[in-house]
């Protein structure tokens, strides 16, 4: 099955775009509502959705990201040999409509996503060994959810100076608790 567009993203304001998100679960909400983010709680997203929360502002920290993102995915292209475009669209799992994603990349010629990180050189650690931080793997399994996609790529760019690479196949099983956990997530919501 393939992933519906719920709108298009090329025209939307910020505030519209994060009004859009309000309809369901984003990926970037996942990790949240399992416990895993290290930036929100559960409590937070519900709030958010249930428009009791006033939109949080842009980070420099997280401007920094949106500002790095086509170098760290160009890099990602130059190093790998794959093609990469934007997804322009807040997508929408066909079945559970409250399941929505925002791809940082698609990878051209695969079922696949590219999923773009920055962090400072104190993240490091988390990324060691070929390590993936819990939360992203969270956040990558629910963008397959949505979109019926193989795998992930992720590219992380750490210090402004190290780029570290890797790939994440698709997790039924994981993908089906996720949706569990979601559904009575977003049953709340409603």
């Amino acid at each position: 099955m393939q992933a519906a567009v719920l709108t298009k993203t090329t025209e939307l304001t910020r505030e519209e775009w994060l009004e859009a998100r309000r309809q369901g679960i984003g990926s970037s909400d996942a990790a949240a509502i399992c416990g895993l983010s290290p930036w929100r709680s559960p409590l937070a997203v519900y709030l958010d959705k249930v428009g009791d929360l006033p939109d949080a502002e842009l980070s420099e920290s997280m401007e920094w990201g949106i500002r790095l993102e086509p170098i760290v995915a160009e890099a990602w292209a130059e190093r790998t040999g794959k093609k990469v475009r934007r997804r322009n669209a807040i997508l929408q799992h066909p079945v559970y409509s409250w399941m929505l994603a925002n791809l940082d990349r698609e990878v051209v010629g695969e079922k696949a996503v590219l999923e773009i990180k920055t962090t400072s050189a104190f993240g490091r650690d988390a990324w060691a060994d070929g390590a993936v931080p819990d939360h992203y793997v969270i956040q990558v399994q629910h963008q397959l959810a949505v979109t019926g996609y193989d795998r992930a790529y992720l590219a992380v760019l750490i210090g402004g100076n190290h780029l570290e690479c890797r790939e994440l196949e698709r997790d039924d099983e994981l993908i089906a608790r996720l949706i569990e956990i979601e559904a009575e997530f977003w049953a709340r919501v409603e």
